[in-house]
């Protein structure tokens, strides 16, 4: 919604601008379940029965024809691999292999001779930039209709069926001060079946209005920012205050889904949660299978996960190509993340490889000289055991400090819980790190509507 249309949406009434949601989602549904979106639910759906070796077969049929339709289409590609005489029709893994990698600067520096089509008509999607670089990325509405329809066949393995009462937690600005004053935080499609809710006024405050509405409206499933879903979870949890009904599956998405955030959502909501890992830039799918594994969804793209060496690993560097980016071709792609493969054997029904934790992304670490580069996950089991955190941040300007921001409750006493905390951060950063501590009412989202547990700004590496 740009301009006159925002106008109009933010200064109409409630009812007004719930119609006005509904047409403007009119067109964006027909564009994401059109065309071949149905064409490609049954393709995944048959996909996902391929043996190992079946499935590398065909995603090796996709790489050589999205890898051929980006030389011939985009001139950032073209000058970049055409002294490197690729053979498209026979290109095997070892070829692969030795093309250049993709960062987000470049990617965001080359943008318009990378992309491949006409972007005033493309759609677009705009990254949050919480590592430093937004970018605003395109997309063919072929490859929107192959994304949505990979998101809607991971659903359908938990009972999701498009059109069901869905409440969705979104960043976007969809309040004015009237709906505020009333407490009244959400907007609702009425043809689709979609409430949106705000993710703007979730404080402790206001979470009984959201769960009362909750248990009014009855939305089947849950979906939204894994920080807003488990903020409710805990809210509602610690208030007291519980659904009246029982929703079918929460899926939460675009952050790190942690296990004490899994485990306060399975107890307020009441069902299971289902976690998926992709990016607003188009990365590659990471979905949940019905016996609770995270697999690589072959089909949409090649993983590739490395060690500082740039060799293969079980624990290192996650490196993407899609194949639902021909708008805006990654290969090779630097995306940022981390993750742990499964290197037991495990039978499964679906055969594609195992990721046995994503540890989030390369900037979300504090980097020590006494113990090196310490990860997201590893800092968060730090305050695992201190009573009365509601929400904290490390922030890393300089190679030997950290300010630590705390949100507190009534039950943190400092006298006892920081030198609990400090304890469990000196054993992770080492005894030389200068740790400051800041009590701070609130800790502010980014503009992507996202937390950040860590804020790296720290020039100097490990």
């Amino acid at each position: 919604m740009k301009n006159l249309y925002q106008k109009l949406y933010k200064s109409s009434p409630h009812s007004l601008a719930n119609l006005l949601i509904g047409f403007y989602n009119v067109r964006q549904y027909k564009i994401r379940h059109g065309g071949a979106y149905q064409a490609f639910r049954k393709y995944y759906e048959e996909t996902e029965k391929l043996s190992l070796e079946d499935a590398k077969k065909e995603q090796l049929r996709r790489l050589r024809s999205f890898l051929r339709y980006t030389y011939e289409h985009s001139k950032y590609y073209h000058e970049k691999w055409r002294n490197l005489h690729l053979d498209f029709k026979h290109l095997e893994w070892e070829e692969f292999k030795q093309l250049p990698f993709m960062t987000k600067e470049e990617l965001q520096k080359n943008i318009k001779d990378v992309c491949t089509i006409n972007r005033r008509t493309a759609v677009s999607f705009q990254t949050g930039g919480t590592t430093g670089v937004s970018l605003q990325v395109y997309y063919t509405p072929h490859n929107i209709q192959e994304r949505f329809a990979m998101v809607d066949h991971f659903r359908s393995r938990f009972g999701f069926e498009f059109g069901e009462k869905t409440a969705w937690f979104t960043g976007k600005d969809l309040l004015n001060s009237r709906d505020a004053s009333k407490h009244r935080y959400w907007r609702t499609d009425r043809q689709n079946n979609i409430r949106f809710y705000s993710t703007y006024h979730l404080q402790q405050k206001n979470f009984n209005y959201y769960i009362d509405n909750f248990n009014k409206y009855q939305p089947a499933y849950f979906s939204g920012a894994t920080s807003s879903l488990s903020e409710i979870a805990k809210g509602g949890l610690k208030a007291g205050i519980k659904l009246t009904y029982h929703p079918k599956a929460v899926f939460p998405t675009a952050e790190m889904l942690l296990k004490e955030d899994r485990e306060a959502m399975e107890t307020f909501y009441g069902c299971g949660v289902y976690d998926q890992y992709a990016s607003s830039e188009g990365a590659p799918f990471i979905t949940q299978c019905r016996n609770a594994h995270m697999h690589m969804e072959l089909m949409t793209g090649v993983f590739e996960v490395l060690n500082c060496h740039q060799q293969p690993t079980d624990f290192g560097e996650l490196i993407v190509t899609s194949f639902t980016t021909e708008g805006t071709p990654l290969v090779r792609y630097r995306i940022g993340d981390m993750v742990e493969m499964e290197t037991k054997p495990i039978d499964c029904y679906l055969k594609y490889p195992i990721v046995k934790s994503i540890h989030g992304r390369l900037s979300d670490c504090v980097y020590s000289r006494e113990t090196g580069k310490i990860c997201q996950g590893n800092l968060v089991n730090s305050v695992k055991n201190i009573k009365g955190i509601t929400r904290f941040q490390i922030v890393q300007n300089e190679l030997d400090a950290i300010l630590v921001k705390i949100v507190k409750a009534d039950e943190y006493i400092k006298a006892t819980e920081e030198p609990k905390l400090l304890k469990e951060l000196r054993i992770r950063l080492g005894k030389e790190m200068d740790i400051q501590f800041n009590y701070v009412d609130e800790i502010p989202r980014e503009r992507s509507g996202k937390y950040r547990i860590i804020k790296n700004n720290c020039n100097e590496e490990i």
